[in-house]
């Protein structure tokens, strides 16, 4: 397939030089996952970019490595042992990276960190100052996964997510328990008046957040039900625009119970939350050891500690109580000292 690249000499390039590393690792993953749509999941990219770059990469390698489905891809016998030399890359690409880790204890320097995007810019965010006057010479990247195609990031130091899941030999470690319930402005109840039952909000306008549907099992059935089949939905997979939108009275949404600290004139509606996920934190051990990662890593473990911050405690606090709880501070959001 394709037409095979030549040097300007005529000659035909060698493979390596019609080779991205990039592409071989998307190659992998495509591999690995056996599907476009999976690798692009994992990948943080879309689906049409991965496809596109696949088609690339086998043009330029003048072979054809996937054979594409409805039911996902099939590696070719070219593609095969193509993966096969291109996982030892991975693998020896990886140790290297450890080892470069494991030689560089500096403490400046920038560590690029993965987090949903709605704790990435209203918890994590706000609470960088700290972290920059605390450690001057560390600077961040931090990626919240609204832009695929233009990711802020090659390879992820931290990262904070709802999947349990192990990683290789990562660290997974509970970092919080984010509870989930519904909220709304003052002006809206003021408007339509508060539900008084389950069923009644499923009556009301919503803002839905299309990402929020990990770890379903938390969720209370009821809760789900009216999360996903309200009459009225406001749909968006981005936390500033469900933000804004409760804010200006557009709807009731389900939301961390943390919004009470930035989101001011809001109400929980209910005595219970309606989901409590996990928030994990996974990191390779070796970052661990590098003097830059490793304050970052205290520094997002003391952002989310219970004892300071009660709506990340396990057991739920109901947000009233949060300016009752010693080390709690205000209500609405202030920049931290």
């Amino acid at each position: 397939m394709g037409v095979e690249k030549k040097s300007d000499g005529g000659a035909l390039l060698p493979a390596s030089a019609r080779a991205d590393w990039a592409d071989l690792r998307l190659f992998l993953h495509v591999a690995e996952s056996g599907s476009i749509s999976a690798a692009a999941k994992s990948l943080q990219m879309s689906q049409p970019t991965v496809s596109q770059r696949l088609s690339d990469l086998e043009f330029r390698l003048n072979t054809q490595l996937v054979v594409r489905g409805p039911s996902g891809i099939v590696l070719t016998e070219t593609g095969q042992r193509i993966k096969e030399h291109v996982a030892v890359m991975q693998r020896s690409a990886s140790a290297i990276d450890r080892l470069m880790r494991e030689f560089d204890d500096k403490p400046e320097g920038r560590v690029k960190i993965a987090a949903p995007d709605g704790l990435g810019s209203f918890w994590i965010g706000p609470r960088i100052p700290a972290l920059q006057r605390a450690n001057p010479g560390i600077t961040l990247s931090l990626d919240g996964g609204l832009w695929p195609d233009s990711p802020v990031h090659d390879d992820i130091d931290i990262s904070l997510q709802y999947d349990a899941r192990k990683f290789g030999d990562h660290v997974v470690e509970p970092l919080a328990t984010v509870h989930y319930a519904p909220f709304a402005a003052e002006s809206y109840l003021k408007l339509y008046g508060a539900p008084k039952s389950q069923a009644e909000l499923a009556t009301h306008r919503t803002v839905h957040h299309s990402a929020v549907q990990l770890q379903k099992e938390t969720w209370d059935p009821k809760a789900e039900a009216v999360r996903t089949l309200s009459s009225y939905n406001v749909e968006t997979n981005c936390s500033a625009t469900v933000v804004m939108s409760v804010l200006a009275g557009a709807g009731i949404a389900f939301l961390p119970t943390c919004a009470a600290a930035f989101i001011p004139n809001i109400v929980m509606l209910g005595e219970e939350p309606a989901a409590s996920p996990k928030l994990y934190l996974v990191y390779d051990p070796a970052i661990a050891r590098v003097a830059r990662a490793k304050s970052v890593l205290e520094w997002l473990q003391d952002i989310f500690s219970a004892s300071t911050n009660p709506w990340f405690a396990e057991e739920f606090v109901h947000p009233r109580e949060f300016a009752m709880r010693p080390g709690a501070g205000k209500l609405l959001y202030e920049a931290p000292d």
